[in-house]
């Protein structure tokens, strides 16, 4: 089996978490998952989109390194940043307005919508490290000097 292949699944059984949570938090909360009309369809699926790739990144790297609770603090904060500033530019070329860029990122910074698959990407990397015969919990990853 290819080295990788383990990496790619979980990245996509964590696209799966994503669509739950949004799923989830948009009935508990009464409230679309992209509340701004004009958005298009294609912004959401968008932040997603970037929200695995950059958790297939940390899942590749716990396991190749260890480190997991680093790496784990590393992709809730990345997803999160990453989330934001895909959605930021997305929204912000919808409405030609540069402000947009701030305005978006404030309104969804605090969002259930962007901190569940936040908070879920370090629990997969968590996951994923402690299952991983490599990786050593709570040891920073090795420095590339």
């Amino acid at each position: 089996m290819n080295r990788g292949l383990p990496s790619v699944l979980v990245a996509v059984a964590y696209g799966a978490l994503i669509i739950g949570s949004w799923g989830i938090a948009s009935l508990v909360l009464d409230e679309d998952v992209m509340h701004y009309p004009d958005a298009g369809p294609l912004l959401g699926p968008a932040m997603a989109l970037a929200a695995m790739a950059v958790t297939l990144g940390w899942v590749v790297r716990v396991r190749r390194r260890g480190g997991v609770a680093v790496c784990a603090i590393g992709a809730t904060a990345s997803v999160w940043l990453a989330m934001l500033v895909v959605g930021a530019v997305g929204y912000t070329f919808t409405r030609g307005v540069l402000a947009w860029l701030l305005l978006f990122a404030g309104d969804y910074a605090a969002s259930a919508f962007v901190l569940a698959p936040a908070i879920l990407a370090g629990l997969v990397v968590l996951t994923t490290g402690a299952f991983s015969p490599r990786a050593k919990p709570f040891a920073a990853p090795p420095r590339e000097d």
